[in-house]
């Protein structure tokens, strides 16, 4: 079958993805939800929106005309979109990150794919930052990795006066922390063993306001991390190999101290595409339209991850 998108969503990240498609020459048919929303982004991109949300455009657009679906948003609407176009013949979707917030719609999702014989790929796309790839270049050249640290934090008193959904904002660790957290697994791999700690409170996150833990993955990696939504901070991550410490702060940056020395320096990175492209945009998109998926966020992967999510915050798998 050759390529053709449906792009679900017409906002900011939309906007981001045909970019990206364009310069990959690849068809894109793009469907919003409001018909302001659909005239702003033609106004903005030059290409034309069908608006009515995706229930509305369904039979019209045959679903399963397209080789490749892409699922932009908003959180509280991602999991209702994908179980649409599984149900209507779709075969391969790109969902934006935490596409599920509780057990129970990953389940149903997991089953629904399965009978479908459908792929669903969760768009992690730090997993695709040449600061990323380059320093799984540096840690398989030094031996492998030893351990890993990371950081989360979130900024509390700036995500209180967001207008978001309430049950979005009480699993925010999930909608937006967990970019930081799944690429420390990607690294490390899922954990086997997670000691997990919080302390506090926040009025729009009840489950903690400060995270603390560590564990071992299953390829024998010792990781840790330490979070305070009510304090200062940024989100890192840190990767220790026999010969040096890579630190990613900012991510889309990559810096290494050397065994033996104190000095932190930059890494220089071939990261052209990135100052073209949203950062991970371009690559992430590359890897779902050919049969190169390996470096994607599967649903049974998520299926491995998704408890362990749940433990670091605090929240029951299920709403």
């Amino acid at each position: 079958m050759s390529i053709n998108v449906l792009v679900v969503g017409s906002g900011a990240m939309a906007k981001e993805y045909l970019k990206v498609l364009k310069a990959l020459n690849a068809p894109v048919t793009v469907v919003g939800r409001s018909a302001s929303g659909a005239e702003a982004f033609e106004r903005d991109t030059g290409h034309v929106a069908l608006s009515g949300g995706l229930e509305a455009n369904l039979e019209a657009l045959n679903i399963a005309s397209f080789s490749h679906c892409i699922v932009t948003t908003n959180v509280t609407q991602l999991y209702g979109n994908v179980c649409s176009l599984l149900e209507a013949g779709a075969k391969k979707i790109l969902v934006e990150k935490p596409f599920v917030l509780d057990q129970q719609q990953l389940d149903n999702a997991y089953r629904l794919a399965n009978d479908r014989s459908a792929d669903v790929f969760i768009a992690y796309n730090r997993r695709f930052f040449s600061s990323v790839i380059k320093a799984r270049e540096i840690i398989e050249a030094d031996g492998g990795l030893e351990m890993v640290k990371f950081d989360f934090t979130e900024w509390a008193h700036v995500i209180e006066g967001l207008e978001k959904d309430a049950h979005e904002k009480a699993r925010w660790l999930l909608a937006n922390s967990t970019h930081v957290i799944d690429l420390a697994f990607h690294f490390a791999g899922t954990p086997k063993v997670l000691t997990a700690y919080r302390t506090g409170t926040l009025d729009w996150h009840p489950s903690a306001k400060v995270f603390s833990g560590a564990g071992i993955s299953q390829q024998d990696v010792l990781f840790s991390y330490g979070s305070d939504w009510g304090s200062a901070g940024r989100w890192w991550l840190e990767l220790f190999t026999p010969l040096r410490k890579l630190r990613l702060c900012p991510m889309e940056k990559l810096l290494e101290t050397r065994k033996g020395t104190v000095v932190e320096q930059d890494i220089i990175l071939d990261d052209a595409v990135e100052k073209e492209f949203k950062p991970g945009l371009f690559r992430q998109t590359e890897n779902f339209l050919s049969t190169n998926t390996g470096d994607l966020c599967g649903l049974s992967e998520l299926q491995q991850k998704f408890p362990y999510f749940c433990e670091i915050a605090g929240y029951s798998t299920h709403a």
